[in-house]
């Protein structure tokens, strides 16, 4: 007998019982193209999104605000030049309650968020340290893994992969 984690929504099963809302685009599948980090294997949430490149000031200053179980979700243009977050970025989205993240682009200190109670996705991890310019725009929809991903949508996250969808989902 196979064990279930039912304090979550599982995406497989999100899937199976929602093909309306995935025939509708209501309910999206995001690329497969993402690693895993943090402790936090399954999560879900609020999406906020943030749009920048190469510059993670704009992502400090929203993870600097309470997260209340929601989930920023990165556009950093897919560069795997330097990581937009690290292992101090990693530690107050824990403190300031964020359930996750979500980066199209890298992270680093991936020892130090692998041991933050976040779940954490990107593209890879990069030691080099990002721009400090504060350019970016936050509340924009993003264009992430095939997907267009909207501020206010809400984003499930497990072994399987990432689901968004344009309203909460029944567990």
């Amino acid at each position: 007998m196979c064990r279930k984690n039912m304090a979550a929504l599982a995406t497989a099963e999100a899937c199976d019982s929602n093909a309306a809302l995935l025939a509708s685009g209501d309910l999206r599948v995001l690329q497969p193209i993402f690693q895993t980090y943090g402790q936090r294997q399954t999560f879900f949430g609020p999406i906020v999104t943030l749009k920048v490149f190469e510059d993670n000031v704009l992502v400090r200053e929203i993870l600097e605000t309470r997260g209340e179980g929601r989930v920023l979700v990165i556009d950093g243009g897919g560069s795997m030049r330097c990581a937009l977050v690290g292992g101090n970025l990693g530690q107050l989205a824990q403190n300031m309650g964020w359930a996750g993240i979500v980066v199209n682009g890298c992270i680093r200190d991936v020892d130090e968020i692998n041991g933050c109670d976040i779940g954490v996705r990107a593209l890879a991890s990069n030691p080099l340290k990002s721009n400090k310019k504060g350019i970016g725009e936050k509340h924009v929809p993003a264009y992430i893994a095939g997907t267009f991903i909207r501020d206010g949508e809400w984003l499930y996250a497990d072994s399987d992969g990432i689901l968004v969808s344009k309203s909460e989902l029944s567990i």
